[in-house]
């Protein structure tokens, strides 16, 4: 035990501690919140993007000089057919559609037209806030050790609240397309620096306890967004009241204290004791003399200088920090075994990303009540953050996470071979499957933070995450180049149909004129 963890255990758990904790878990609620609806992570941005740009069903709205609509689908029409001046006809593309609002009174994807050649939109306006994750994930440790946990926790806070509670009032497209890459930034960056200040301000005894109930709340938060669509149809208005909330973090962080630890391994003993002495009083402990507390802070900067010594160093720039990640690629593929491990989570976080929100996204290419979906799907969130922690104890690492991929890959195969009349079964099996990929995810999770070598630890369990943001990132392209062949596909099928039809006729035609 070090000598930080002996200091905290003098400490004790009180109302220091949980109101670390509670604020994290607040923290953790609103960026889930924002995350949902399109607008950031905990649930507007980023889940909640599936409430803002849906695949709507949409038909042509025809000018004057249609004759008909290009096609007969009303689910996707593109294309009309016009009379030109010489009685002929050719085919135009459309320019305003009218869409199906039986569901939704109003989105993104109906107020900018996001269908037929800008329908790629949507699926960057959900990718953009991975993108920028996958890009936060490289800084937010180098910014978190060089400015401090609650820095770059008020900062990441302040700028994803603003940015939150500015993007339901943009008029344009693209200019929220680069407020969702700030906001993708920002989340990693304050999810991570409060992370970090949960662990360094709790007992070890606890540390466990304390960093998966900051996550509990993502599951209550994705059934309440399925609550929250149901009543907001809107997107401005749904985007409003979940970005709100966003606000009332804010004050906490007046009364957040930065980690003892940090503000130690930087030198900084002054401030270090008086927040040490804030936690005393607010946990009704005793702390030794100052004289004591500065010989062990001298004793507790010592032991991380030499732990970084024999480590690594930490980067000392922007430049440095990049060449740090790429030096950290090489020592995790250099041996054999380093790289049976490193490209075996690789592709375990690339692919449990890539479904999750995979899933996540999929409820207007099901054909399901997305609201209903949207809160099952929260349901299923829960078991797999309660029964995850004795589930592995008693399998072990791999065979659970073997057992979850599979029944994850079997309950979703099948629903190819499942009839759309049946959308209750269709909805079970995609949460089974959604289950199933929850819990693989948090035993790879745990598997890989404990397989790594102590050495070489953070580097790849970052290097991991960055992979489930790649596949997060793909989800809503695959999404919808699978739709677009779906398209293709129907559209050759209703042209077979036509032409057999036809030949049908002239089949009939032929009998009857030789008769």
């Amino acid at each position: 035990m070090s000598k930080f963890d002996d200091l905290l255990k003098q400490l004790g758990t009180g109302v220091w501690n949980v109101f670390v904790v509670v604020a994290m878990c607040y923290c953790e609620y609103r960026s889930d919140t924002f995350r949902l609806n399109g607008v950031p992570q905990v649930t507007c941005p980023d889940i909640g993007a599936a409430f803002l740009t849906p695949d709507l069903a949409h038909t042509c709205r025809l000018p004057p000089d249609a004759a008909t609509a290009a096609s007969n689908d009303t689910r996707s029409q593109c294309s009309y057919n016009a009379t030109t001046s010489s009685g002929s006809t050719e085919e135009r593309p459309c320019l305003q559609w009218d869409f199906d609002n039986s569901t939704f009174t109003n989105t993104i994807t109906s107020e900018f037209s996001l269908v037929c050649d800008r329908s790629y939109l949507r699926a960057a306006f959900k990718s953009v806030y991975y993108l920028a994750g996958f890009f936060g994930a490289m800084l937010n440790g180098w910014l978190s050790d060089r400015f401090g946990r609650k820095t770059m926790l008020s900062v990441g806070s302040g700028i994803f609240t603003l940015t939150s509670n500015i993007l339901p009032w943009l008029p344009s497209i693209n200019t929220m397309l680069f407020i969702r890459f700030v906001m993708g930034m920002m989340q990693p960056t304050s999810i991570h620096a409060g992370y970090t200040l949960v662990m360094e301000v709790n007992e070890p005894k606890y540390r466990a306890a304390a960093g998966i109930s900051m996550f509990l709340p993502v599951a209550l938060t994705v059934i309440a967004l399925g609550g929250y669509g149901y009543l907001l149809r809107d997107w401005r208005w749904f985007g409003v009241t979940t970005s709100l909330p966003c606000l009332l973090f804010l004050p906490m962080l007046l009364f957040l204290d930065e980690s003892p630890r940090w503000l130690i391994v930087r030198g900084r003993y002054d401030d270090a004791l008086r927040i040490l002495r804030k936690a005393a009083r607010w946990n009704k402990a005793q702390l030794p003399s100052e004289e004591e507390l500065r010989a062990l802070m001298d004793l507790i900067r010592k032991e991380a200088l030499t732990a970084t010594t024999e480590g690594d160093a930490p980067p000392s720039g922007f430049v440095t920090s990049l060449r740090n990640i790429v030096d950290s690629i090489i020592v995790l593929v250099r041996t054999r075994r380093m790289r049976s491990i490193t490209l075996s989570f690789y592709a375990q976080f690339f692919v449990l990303g890539m479904v999750y929100y995979g899933l996540s996204f999929g409820a207007d290419k099901l054909g399901v009540d997305p609201f209903v979906y949207m809160a099952v799907s929260g349901v299923m969130e829960v078991p797999s953050s309660t029964l995850t922690i004795p589930l592995v104890e008693k399998m072990g690492r791999r065979a659970s996470s073997t057992l979850f991929f599979v029944v994850t890959a079997g309950s979703l195969l099948v629903l190819g071979f499942i009839p759309d009349a049946l959308e209750w079964l269709v909805i079970t099996m995609v949460m089974l499957g959604r289950l199933a990929a929850t819990v693989a995810f948090q035993v790879v999770y745990l598997y890989a933070s404990e397989l790594f070598p102590t050495e070489v630890r953070a580097r790849g369990f970052g290097t991991c995450m960055m992979q489930s943001m790649v596949g997060a990132m793909l989800a809503p392209v695959i999404l919808e180049m699978l739709e677009e062949q779906s398209n293709v596909l129907g559209d050759l099928h209703a042209l077979t149909d036509s032409t057999l039809k036809v030949l049908r006729v002239a089949r009939q035609h032929q009998y009857v004129s030789i008769y």
